[in-house]
């Protein structure tokens, strides 16, 4: 039973300073994580042909 006791107490001691870590980080930086995790916007799958125009029609070439 002690060794239980001494075993709860050893991961206390170890998980408080990490928890105030995360807290502190948090309430600092806000959602920084997030936001580098964000997924990002993709480029369009759809490439135009060079030789096209803007309005759609073909160079003359």
């Amino acid at each position: 039973m002690n060794f239980i006791l001494d075993a709860m107490n050893g991961l206390g001691a170890v998980l408080l300073p990490l928890v105030a870590a995360l807290l502190f980080e948090e309430f600092t930086f806000g959602g920084l994580v997030r936001l580098i995790l964000a997924p990002r916007p993709r480029s369009s799958k759809r490439k135009s042909h060079p030789h096209t125009l803007r309005g759609g029609t073909k160079c003359s070439h």
